[in-house]
């Protein structure tokens, strides 16, 4: 007996995706009149009944919205929760959270649990499913994820926070431009600052990526001299900033500033500093391009770039709603990064003994 056909067929038939075939069936969002009719037309002559999957966006709401993270133990993703949260409640929605714990460096093993994070949530009979990192911050994702989620945002309105991915039919915010490494380095310069390096953080990822062309761009804004020596990546947490920072103290280049991923990885950077007899920041100026709650407490405190996350919060939720009533209306987010000044950078020891 002959399968019955998928959505999937339908949309690759017409040339659209699986969301617009959804939206059709729907009529949850504006689809043009040669599009719907496409699709109809596809649909009468497979005689298609839609699945689980179609009937996703026509179900009752639940006043549910389910968020997705890679790591909510990481202080970034743990203060953007509490935020998206606080927003939710405010618009009287609760919120569902999966916590995937991906890791981009082992990605083929801990991406099955993202995947099965996106079925559960199209299940769950949420109203929206918000995104937040994992492969979808990754430059390149696989075949399985790209399936995947193109199963989501069909059976659910769907938002997220990473880089677009060409053939998936869903709103995607990409958040970091590197506007607050612009400032760091700004701000170094200022200082009398030839020598900055750079230090955390993984390629192939969104975030890294944009800040490490931020850096180099700032650079050579103010005439500063560039040294791939100077870059040392690793990761996201303290012990990879301290693998980092002792990475760049052993090539013993000239440096008297560093750029830190996060707060986090300055832990890490301060630590190994200090292991190696340098002090901050007579000897080693450090700024973390996004703040967590500790930059206050660090010895010396630690001056850090606030990304507000609380603002941002506020917005994507703002955006995801948007999307679960079918607005085409693209977000806005106004915010910009702001420096916060506080005691770990001081004008390089060669300016000051002049």
């Amino acid at each position: 007996m002959k399968q019955p056909v998928t959505i999937f067929e339908i949309a690759q038939e017409c040339g659209v995706s699986i969301a617009t075939v959804s939206r059709v069936l729907n009529g949850t969002a504006p689809v043009s009149h040669a599009t719907r009719s496409r699709v109809n037309a596809a649909i009468e002559k497979y005689s298609y009944t839609p699945n689980g999957f179609a009937r996703g966006l026509s179900r009752r709401k639940s006043m549910t919205l389910g968020v997705i993270m890679p790591d909510i133990a990481n202080p970034y993703f743990a203060g953007m929760f509490q935020e998206i949260e606080n927003a939710a409640y405010e618009a009287q929605y609760s919120v569902l959270l999966c916590n995937t714990s991906f890791r981009s460096s082992t990605a083929q093993t801990s991406g099955r649990r993202e995947l099965d994070s996106f079925k559960m949530m199209a299940d769950k009979n949420v109203d929206g499913v918000l995104v937040a990192g994992g492969q979808a911050d990754l430059t390149a994702v696989s075949p399985e994820y790209k399936e995947a989620l193109g199963r989501l945002s069909a059976a659910v309105p769907t938002l997220v926070l990473g880089c677009p991915i060409p053939g998936i039919d869903c709103r995607f915010i990409q958040r970091e431009r590197g506007q607050g490494v612009l400032v760091a380095v700004s701000y170094l310069a200022s200082l009398g600052h030839r020598h900055i390096g750079f230090v955390g953080g993984e390629s192939g990822v969104g975030v890294t990526e944009a800040r490490l062309a931020a850096y180099v761009g700032a650079l050579e804004t103010f005439d500063l001299p560039y040294d791939p020596q100077r870059i040392a990546l690793s990761d996201y947490y303290a012990p990879e900033g301290y693998q980092a920072m002792s990475a760049l103290l052993s090539r013993k280049i000239p440096c008297t500033a560093v750029l830190a991923m996060n707060d986090g990885v300055a832990q890490g950077a301060y630590r190994a500093l200090a292991d190696a007899g340098f002090s901050v920041p007579e000897a080693m100026s450090v700024i973390s391009c996004d703040q967590f709650f500790s930059a206050e407490y660090f010895v010396p405190r630690l001056t850090s770039v606030d990304q507000h996350n609380e603002r941002f919060g506020k917005m994507v939720v703002g955006a995801l709603l948007s999307e679960i009533n079918g607005s085409e209306n693209e977000p806005v987010f106004t915010h910009r990064p702001e420096l916060i000044i506080r005691e770990s950078c001081c004008s390089p020891r060669e300016v000051r003994d002049n």
